[in-house]
């Protein structure tokens, strides 16, 4: 057995996103549905559709082969022009080597920062679009 530590994470956006990402986290969940009825003494409930949904963060970058976090490489000039794209893109989360989560995802989101002491944070929030949902892989 082995302890997994942060340092051997990595989140790869599809290519594109300026951004040197130094961490993320993801939510792992179930629409829960509903079928209690008359008669029924308590609730029924029952696990529907998988979802993740979550955020990577990092560093911005810039240079000659790398789009500003905000816009695709066509629509420079346009906020909200995602390079990942409104249908969504590969995308995968590893939390060490031989242990990832890929699935296609959509960017929702993305905050940018920058503070005088010399910090230029980006974060991406994405949400799992993939209608085959997410291939683990878990090395044993």
């Amino acid at each position: 057995m082995a302890i997994i530590q942060g340092k051997d994470g990595l989140c790869a956006l599809p290519s594109g996103n300026a951004a040197l990402i130094n961490t993320w986290s993801a939510t792992f969940s179930h629409v829960v549905n509903d079928f209690t009825s008359f008669g029924n003494t308590g609730m029924v409930r029952q696990l529907g559709l998988p979802d993740i949904q979550g955020s990577a963060g990092g560093f911005m970058e810039t240079g000659s082969s790398k789009d500003i976090a905000l816009f695709g490489s066509e629509e420079s000039s346009k906020i909200g022009q995602h390079t990942i794209g409104a249908a969504g893109a590969a995308m995968t989360l590893t939390i060490a080597s031989g242990c990832t989560i890929v699935f296609s995802a959509i960017i929702d989101t993305i905050s940018i920062n920058s503070a005088v002491a010399g910090d230029a944070s980006v974060t991406f929030n994405f949400q799992m679009s993939d209608a085959n949902g997410a291939t683990v892989a878990w090395d044993d």
